[in-house]
């Protein structure tokens, strides 16, 4: 999948986020070539809540995986990192992986347990504390950004397999089958919009996928495997 791209959001209120941007990609290079992982991570930062709100609501933007900072206080704004995962997950999107990460203490930030327990319930993929560092023996960077970036890596390789599946099969062929349309409710999809809607975890993707299990399971059971 040369040239395939995931894309990573990153919401945090730091005043170097561009610096470790580039720190960011400069781990992911040195781990792609190290593991030979076949796809690009493209790391696209913002600062601001309602700017966050707004690329994930694009249709254009589709995100594989959310880094989410718990504080944004230093950027303007009024809301928390946990609130934006609540609206996220209420929403736009259920399906994306979202990375969670705090320099607080967990029981100073959430006082009442039962506040935490339902944000990991909302579908948190993985917490990390900002001071926590990679336990690898090849350090190519800060560890911290080092951990957070594996985390990424972990979580890219936890995707819906349908979705990947679809994806290498576009990339492969997507010059040949251009042309072709998926029905689903009456209304024509190219597969390349099948691939979105399932990233979005919207109910045509959701049709999509069900169909496309109990077409499978069908076959298997006519041909006796």
């Amino acid at each position: 999948m040369e040239g395939f791209t995931r894309n990573v959001l990153i919401v945090d209120d730091s005043r170097n986020l561009e610096n470790e941007i580039k720190q960011y990609s400069i781990i992911f290079e040195r781990l792609k070539n190290k593991h030979n992982i076949d796809y690009n991570m493209k790391f696209t930062p913002v600062q601001k809540y309602d700017e966050a709100i707004k690329l994930l609501e694009s249709i254009e933007n589709v995100f594989d995986v959310l880094l989410i900072d718990y504080d944004l206080s230093q950027a303007g704004n009024i809301g928390y990192g946990s609130d934006l995962v609540r609206e996220i997950r209420s929403r736009i999107n259920k399906h994306c992986k979202i990375i969670f990460y705090t320099m607080g203490d967990l029981v100073a930030i959430f006082p009442d347990r039962n506040d935490l327990i339902n944000l990991f319930n909302e579908g948190i993929y993985k917490f990390l504390s900002k001071d926590t560092v990679t336990e690898s023996s090849d350090i190519y960077g800060q560890p911290e950004f080092q951990l957070r970036v594996e985390v990424m890596i972990e979580a890219i390789n936890n995707i819906d397999f349908v979705q990947v599946t679809l994806e290498r099969y576009f990339a492969e062929y997507g010059d040949i089958i251009s042309d072709e349309r998926i029905k689903i409710h009456g209304r024509e999809y190219e597969l390349s919009e099948i691939i979105n809607l399932i990233r979005r975890d919207e109910e045509a993707g959701k049709i999509y996928k069900s169909n496309l299990a109990e077409s499978m399971i069908i076959h298997n059971i006519i041909s006796g495997r």
